[in-house]
Order: structure tokens, then C-alpha cells, then sequence
């Protein structure tokens, strides 16, 4: 894939907003299931640079990352034609 041509600053825009949007997810759940401390969870957002080092590196699983970018620009995917047949 060539990292070069997708807007990395979107990417990760994008990524945080999915991130925030699936903590609210675990938080209301935690609280439907009783939870005293729902806002506790495990999930860490990524920094700018792990973001970018986690999608360009190379791995044994490209698909998942794959998959995973697809998730990120759900709705947006216009803005990524090259991730449409990336990997």
C-alpha cells in the first residue's frame, strides 16, 4: 500500500472519533449491567505516532489492519479510495 497518498491526519481524526464512539458503547454498558465505576475500561487511544507505525508497519495479519481502517472509515469512504483495495 502506499502510505503516502492517504491523509494520515484524517485517518487518525477518524480513528479517535471511532475510539471515543465505542468507550461512550463500553461505558453504557457498563452501566446497564450495574457497574459502580462504568467509565472504567481497559481502552487506551492510540498516540498520533503508534497510530501511524501500528498501520504502516508490516505483519503477518495485514488483513486485520485492513479490516480494522475499513471499520475506522465507515461513512467516509470516499475520502479513502485507496484503502478500498489496499492489502
Amino acid at each position: 500500500m502506499d502510505w503516502s497518498r492517504i491523509d494520515m491526519s484524517r485517518l487518525y481524526e477518524l480513528y479517535k472519533q471511532n475510539f471515543a464512539e465505542l468507550r461512550a458503547d463500553v461505558i453504557r454498558a457498563n452501566r446497564s449491567l450495574g457497574s459502580k465505576r462504568p467509565e472504567k475500561t481497559w481502552m487506551e487511544l492510540l498516540s498520533r505516532s503508534d497510530f501511524e507505525r501500528l498501520v504502516r508497519r508490516s505483519t503477518d495479519e495485514p488483513e486485520v489492519v485492513h479490516r480494522w481502517l475499513l471499520t475506522i472509515i465507515s461513512g467516509h469512504e470516499e475520502e479513502f479510495p485507496e484503502l478500498r483495495v489496499a492489502c
